[in-house]
């Protein structure tokens, strides 16, 4: 219990701090950043994402008491959704950006954009330290688990600093810091079904893939989030749509 609470109040120290990690003509600290994204994304790919094949068996075998729909692409959708939510978010903070380099001072930021913001993220500490209580019973998986999502915060806690000053570094930071402490709390007093438990892990997934990648690839692009989400969520009914008829649904 007080492995898992310590890595609680790391992650909530990193919300709390991690936006001083970066501060330009004091020290230039983004290569730090990008080491920390690849190190998440690392612990994805090679630890998360095999998992979720784990996670699929569990979803296809689930009790009649807990139906899913679509058992068998299940876990992927829900990292999907996790991926397209977040990427929904950084579209939103994208285009302030983009207007703030068209104009000749940056855009007045919407109350309601900074709290969705800072909410989504708020509800990301809340599943990371979760989902860690959960998962951590060996304390070399825990330790792997603590590294990687602790250097996967640390972007996240600059971003949101970077993109909602006034209102994160006043008391934003305090909301995602006190998930990270009411997420532990969750999984030492509330059992989730494990059905459940497996659509969590893969929303966390997803997030953890859109939010590394954030950090690394340029934010000033042209893209079309919209159109990005209509073409994912079309082509995702076509294929599940044929895939149910192949079964002779």
């Amino acid at each position: 219990m007080l492995a898992t609470l310590s890595v609680a109040l790391l992650f909530a120290a990193v919300f709390l701090f991690g936006s001083r990690v970066h501060q330009p003509g004091r020290w230039d600290g983004r290569r730090f950043l990008s080491a920390a994204a690849g190190i998440s994304v690392s612990y994805v790919f090679v630890h998360v994402i095999p998992g979720l094949s784990r996670a699929r068996e569990i979803q296809t075998q689930s009790a009649a008491g807990f139906p899913i729909l679509f058992p068998e692409y299940s876990v992927y959708l829900w990292t999907m959704a996790g991926f397209l939510g977040f990427c929904g978010l950084e579209r939103m903070a994208s285009r302030r950006r983009l207007g703030a380099a068209e104009g000749s001072r940056e855009p007045d930021v919407e109350p309601w954009q900074a709290r969705l913001h800072i909410g989504g993220f708020t509800a990301y500490a809340w599943l990371l330290t979760y989902l860690m209580v959960w998962s951590g019973k060996d304390v070399l998986a825990l330790l792997l688990y603590a590294v990687a999502m602790g250097m996967h915060l640390l972007p996240v806690a600059w971003n949101l600093s970077h993109e909602y000053r006034a209102q994160y570094d006043f008391r934003g930071a305090f909301a995602p810091a006190l998930a990270s402490l009411a997420g532990w709390a969750c999984g030492l007093a509330v059992a989730i079904p494990t059905p459940l438990l497996t659509i969590l892990v893969a929303l966390v997934a997803g997030g953890v893939i859109v939010n590394a990648m954030i950090g690394e690839l340029p934010k000033e692009k042209d893209g079309r989030y919209g159109y990005f989400l209509a073409g994912a969520a079309a082509y995702t009914a076509l294929l599940l749509t044929l895939s149910h008829f192949e079964k002779g649904g």
